[in-house]
């Protein structure tokens, strides 16, 4: 196929992530079947993936009108922190104990015990969701704020962690970073505790003292600010600060063709010392509305010109149409018509086509030779449903930033488009480079992007189920929150409690996903969607009844499991009356110069209960209802002064959602978090501790779903004991200093009795026969080289860690170690399996005695079939089914 063109002017170019072990951790994954690697009737292999540091990235939107919701966020800091510090104390079926009560720095509960061990070892860094303007004209780095001309506007913050402050619902003022902010612009907690016994000391200064932590991170949030670039990049940018082996340092132009040059520096320097190998990863997203990223290098280098105010070379500014079989939707075919027909593309495309007046018919009064009316395409609508209006996309799939989260390989620039600039870093094939999240030693610094220092990185010990993504975004609280007298997997709330005050579900299904998303809105099947998520500049009200003839097709027929009842009308919102539609007050009539509203908020009780007044200068540049503003006039706005915002608002993150969906069904677990923007409660209770209160749904969200790889995990299979309590099973541990070749099979000291590892021969505690056979070892470390692609005796070489047996505590030959049928208080190094009570809320668990296994060990759970001899995967002939 040849490479599209465009004509820009006279000039005609190519158009345009295993780690170490906290406390009383224990084993989460599936056992399965694999070959045996010790003797033939071992036959399940589990990794251990408990942790004991966390990596915390936020990306918080800088653009207009996200002050409100900063402010949010900065209230929700306190119990983020505290929560993840100082767990709560829980009963022995996993309940909060009453009265409330938290856990001390070390873990301990006065009543209960700690949900989870306290995080000892934490970053926290911020990115914002400006990233400049990708090669256009849009978004210069050196705009200043429009409220305050002192100040840059932060248009481009690169990708890097910020280092500014501010004060909550101000964006005049910026001050000093939080003071123990280090020099790459981070948060290291780490408290003088035991725990921290052998971490590597973080970059200085650490933050040890909690209430500092806390300061410190509100002043973070408070200073991100909204006068940022209204081409929002919120998963781009966190994609290029964690995951981008080559992050550019600049976008040049050879004509009208973008391309990258250097690598951005700060970038790998940051994300060296941000990022550890043996952490639990947890990027959380916090947006108003959809990413709208022009990927510079798509349609063949000229990807960049979406962000320019007027399209290059357009006759009237506006930006290429889409050909008519982009609009020829048949929603019984939503695959193969409109935006998906093999024949939809860019009218540029097709200039010297004979049935180019037939395919590219004028579009309004104004449009011209193929190009759209700009009435059709304001700057601000630019990236809405971009195919169906322009027969093409020009930002990045969402596959790429799924990719980059639970593949161990990815791209780098070279190689993430073909000769026609489509989009194929989404590929195993072009996946050239170590993943930064699953690697190890990352690179401070390099010569160039194709310095192989920057892409044949070493495999770290990370595994997709430590990483996690979270979406706090456009999304209505009613499409997540349980409903009065539901009682299942969803959650829970209690019949006749009011709808509003139900909490948000602990787990989303098929259903919930469903009028979230629709089937596929990536792909314009938007059907079995709630209304309010389906981006719009249209009135989404009887089903079918469009305006434009750009959503005619996807939206035609009863395509949305829903409508709007609630239509356009002129005025603001009547204070004291109830809103037509309580999710996003109604439709409005946008002019196709933005989108319908996903949902909307009472702003009131952070304005001192009257709202914001957009008359005053300090929120010039970021007030909804200011006069002359897009909203002005709308829902958001009060009917007797209009210039008073009354509430705040959010727009269908849809593609935000396809990630967290993703996440969620991930084959390591359920990896994804969403919440609403728009809070279930604008206020608190007296006693502060309202748990629906601003964003405390969502950190609690959060917190619930990371505890999992915090604290002891359920293992998914029983076992069987024997009458003094030991199970078949042999925990391997591999050391995380290496030794030398040979070092797997042939440990020698390293494996110190006294710390419960055994090496071949040695004998345990209260035991008659060593626990672990030369035999069982050599045949382990044989299967662990085997796997091991790197170069021999390279660091991240099996071959050369040391690997111990971790000593077995049981009932019968250790009873003095156990209290309450738990070996996870013992002052002996080990492990039991527990079950009932004892495994803190599971049928059945792997415990660890404090301290065990060793930091930064790679662990393996190995174990006997009693009644199934496994070769090659498979059950031997005649063999009968059983368990282990």
């Amino acid at each position: 196929m040849m490479t599209p063109t465009f004509k820009l002017g006279s000039t005609v170019a190519t158009l345009f992530g295993v780690l170490g072990i906290l406390g009383a951790g224990c084993l989460s994954r599936p056992v399965t079947n694999a070959s045996p690697t010790t003797q033939t009737n071992f036959t399940a292999v589990v990794d251990n993936q408990s942790v004991d540091k966390v990596d915390l990235l936020f990306m918080i939107d800088n653009s207009a009108s996200m002050g409100d919701k900063q402010a949010l966020l900065a209230l929700a800091v306190p119990d983020m922190i505290n929560r993840l510090v100082s767990p709560n104390c829980v009963d022995v079926n996993g309940n909060p104990v009453t009265p409330p009560a938290t856990a001390d720095v070390n873990g301990n509960c006065t009543t209960g015990k700690a949900e989870f061990p306290p995080v000892h070892d934490m970053h926290i860094g911020v990115v914002t969701s400006s990233l400049g303007g990708r090669g256009g004209d849009q978004c210069s780095a050196t705009a200043t704020n429009p409220a305050n001309a002192s100040l840059n506007a932060h248009n481009d913050d690169q990708g890097h962690l910020i280092a500014r402050g501010g004060v909550a619902g101000n964006p005049t003022v910026e001050n000093t970073p939080a003071t123990d902010l280090n020099a790459q612009n981070f948060l290291s907690w780490f408290p003088a505790v035991s725990t921290n016994a052998g971490h590597a000391a973080p970059l200085p200064p650490a933050v040890t003292v909690q209430a500092t932590l806390v300061s410190d991170f509100t002043t973070l949030v408070e200073g991100v600010h909204e006068h940022g670039c209204g081409f929002e990049a919120q998963n781009e940018a966190w994609y290029r600060f964690l995951v981008q082996p080559d992050p550019f340092d600049s976008i040049t132009k050879n004509g009208t063709k973008a391309q990258f040059t250097g690598v951005d520096a700060t970038i790998l320097q940051q994300r060296s010392d941000f990022l550890r190998s043996d952490s639990l990863v947890a990027i959380i997203v916090v947006t108003d509305e959809n990413e709208e990223a022009a990927d510079p290098l798509s349609i063949g280098g000229q990807g960049w010109a979406f962000d320019n105010q007027n399209f290059p070379g357009s006759p009237n500014g506006a930006s290429p149409q889409g050909t008519i079989e982009c609009l020829n939707f048949d929603p019984n075919n939503p695959t193969t018509t409109g935006p998906n027909d093999p024949n939809c593309t860019s009218c540029a495309f097709i200039q010297g086509d004979p049935n180019f007046a037939t395919r590219c018919p004028k579009d309004g009064a104004n449009g011209a030779n193929g190009y759209l009316d700009p009435n059709d395409d304001t700057l601000n609508t630019r990236f809405y449903h971009q195919k169906l209006r322009f027969g093409l996309f020009a930002g990045y799939p969402t596959s790429r930033y799924i990719r980059g989260m639970q593949s161990t390989t990815v791209p780098d620039s070279a190689h993430e488009h073909d000769s026609n600039g489509n989009y194929v870093g989404d590929q195993d094939a072009n996946a050239n480079c170590v993943n930064p999240l699953y690697a190890q030693g990352l690179p401070t610094s390099a010569m160039g992007p194709t310095d192989p220092a920057i892409c044949q990185l070493t495999r770290g010990t990370r595994t997709p189920d430590l990483i996690y993504y979270a979406a706090i975004a456009g999304v209505p609280h009613q499409l997540l929150q349980t409903t009065p007298g539901e009682n299942d997997a969803s959650g829970t709330c209690a019949a006749g409690t009011a709808a509003g005050d139900c909490p948000q579900k602990e787990v989303l299904t098929d259903a919930d996903w469903k009028l979230i998303m629709g089937n596929d809105p990536e792909n314009y099947d938007f059907s079995g969607a709630d209304f309010h998520m389906v981006e719009n500049w249209d009135p989404r009200t009887t089903p079918g009844a469009v305006w434009s003839a750009e959503e005619h097709g996807p939206l035609a027929g009863n395509v949305m499991a829903n409508a709007s009842s609630c239509p356009p009308t002129t005025g603001g919102s009547v204070k004291g009356q109830p809103l037509c539609d309580p999710i996003n007050g109604r439709e409005w009539a946008t002019n196709k110069g933005d989108l319908q509203f996903s949902c909307i908020f009472d702003l009131t009780p952070q304005y001192g209960g009257t709202g914001k007044d957009c008359s005053q200068s300090e929120y010039m540049g970021a007030c909804d209802c200011a006069t002359g503003a897009l909203n002005a006039g709308t829902q958001l706005c009060d009917s007797v002064t209009p210039t008073l915002q009354v509430y705040g608002k959010a727009y269908p993150s849809v593609r935000e959602m396809v990630i967290a969906k993703a996440m969620s069904a991930s084959t390591s677990g359920n990896q994804g978090i969403v919440s609403s923007l728009c809070p279930i409660h604008v206020t608190d209770e007296a006693g502060g501790n309202d748990p629906l209160f601003g964003y405390r749904p969502a950190v609690n969200a959060i917190i619930d779903r990371l505890k999992a790889s915090l604290t002891n995990q359920c293992l998914p299979q029983k076992l069987t004991a024997d009458t003094s309590g030991d199970v078949p099973c042999l925990i391997l541990v591999q050391l995380s200093t290496a030794a030398g070749a040979g070092a797997c099979a042939n440990p020698g000291s390293a494996c110190v009795n006294s710390q419960g590892l055994l090496g071949p021969g040695d004998i345990p505690k209260g035991a008659t026969q060593p626990t672990l056979t030369q035999d069982i070892l050599t045949k382990f470390c044989q299967a662990q080289e085997a796997g091991y692609s790197g170069t021999p005796g390279a660091s991240g070489d099996p071959d050369t860690y040391p690997t111990c047996a971790l000593q077995q505590l049981t009932t019968g030959l250790n009873a003095g170690d156990f209290t309450n049928g738990s070996c996870s208080a013992s002052s002996d190094p080990g492990w039991c399996y527990v079950e009932g009570a004892a495994a803190n809320g599971c049928p059945q668990a792997i415990l660890f005695t404090n301290g065990q296994p060793p930091h930064g060990a790679t662990v393996s759970l190995q174990c006997i079939e009693d009644a199934v001899a496994v070769v090659e995967g498979g059950t031997s002939s005649g063999a009968s089914s059983g368990g282990d």
